[in-house]
């Protein structure tokens, strides 16, 4: 049986319907991207700013291990510094001055979390407080939470306008970094 030319024209193409319908289907799906967009976009600046935290935490570890030297000599410690409510945090190099650890200004960075996102709570074992110094001293390095080195933290980030969509940084008195 033979087909006419008109016949096969009608067998290659798409109709104006099959288009149409294509076109509805990728419309409807970009309309979903562009509305979850700002919602998946804290989420990652969530994600973001509490991976940064805790690389800055390793970090500190790291510089107390290799017992990097300021001004001539190794501090008694690398630290970081938290408040709670606070858009920033900052590291530095610590002091001990009678079993007490203090930041001092000759190596300190102030590093600003990611816009709307902050620390909300911070704790020491399971107890609330309002700041938060991890140290660690050299060379194994001997972690100070508080001045305490038999306890853990917990800091808690989330979105300030979703206050109950949170990451945890976990740090614990053997040095132990954790992000969930």
């Amino acid at each position: 049986m033979q087909t006419s030319k008109r016949e096969k024209e009608k067998l290659n193409g798409f109709t104006i319907i099959e288009l149409l319908v294509v076109i509805a289907v990728i419309s409807i799906v970009t309309a979903f991207v562009l509305i979850s967009y700002p919602g998946l976009n804290r989420v990652f600046s969530l994600q973001r700013s509490a991976s940064k935290l805790a690389q800055d935490v390793r970090m500190v570890e790291e510089r107390a291990v290799s017992m990097i030297e300021l001004n001539g000599s190794p501090p008694a410690g690398y630290g970081i510094h938290l408040e709670n409510d606070s858009y920033s945090y900052k590291i530095s190099a610590y002091e001990k001055n009678l079993g007490n650890w203090s930041a001092t200004d000759t190596w300190e960075k102030t590093i600003n979390l990611e816009d709307g996102i902050k620390i909300s709570e911070l704790k020491e074992g399971s107890v609330s407080t309002s700041t938060l110094d991890i140290v660690f001293e050299p060379p194994d390095p001997t972690v100070w939470i508080n001045n305490s080195s038999s306890s853990s933290s917990t800091i808690i980030v989330f979105i300030e306008t979703e206050p109950t969509k949170t990451e945890s940084i976990f740090v614990n008195s053997a040095g132990l970094i954790n992000t969930r």
